[in-house]
């Protein structure tokens, strides 16, 4: 799977609220890493391979003061189990420098090793 990301994925502390459009299903989820692309998630929640979703991440920005929240729109790419739960990539349908510019300088803080 590797092979296939157009970018690295860095650890992030985070979770994750998956939310199924024009649905009231919601699920949470253990971000395990995060890129430019995409998001790996470990969830109890067994999901579907193609399903679109949004992603509303919360997470501490660098300087461990202040939390931070952003949705992001996304689609599941692969699904594995693992131990009876279920880890998940999901590539972001769109990442706008605006509406996401605090997730992107955190990507970006964890590519220079600040993170």
């Amino acid at each position: 799977m590797n092979e296939k990301r157009k970018f690295p994925r860095y650890g992030i502390a985070s979770i994750a609220e998956i939310s199924i459009p024009d649905s009231d299903e919601t699920y949470d989820a253990f971000i395990s890493s995060i890129s430019r692309g995409g998001i790996g998630v470990y969830s109890q929640q067994k999901m579907e391979i193609g399903q679109d979703l949004n992603v509303k991440i919360s997470f501490l920005q660098t300087n461990g003061n202040e939390e931070i929240t952003e949705i992001i729109p996304g689609r599941i790419v692969w699904v594995k189990e693992f131990h009876g739960n279920y880890v998940v990539g999901i590539a972001f349908a769109t990442m706008d420098s605006l509406k996401h510019s605090k997730i992107l300088s955190y990507i970006e803080a964890a590519a220079h090793g600040s993170a």
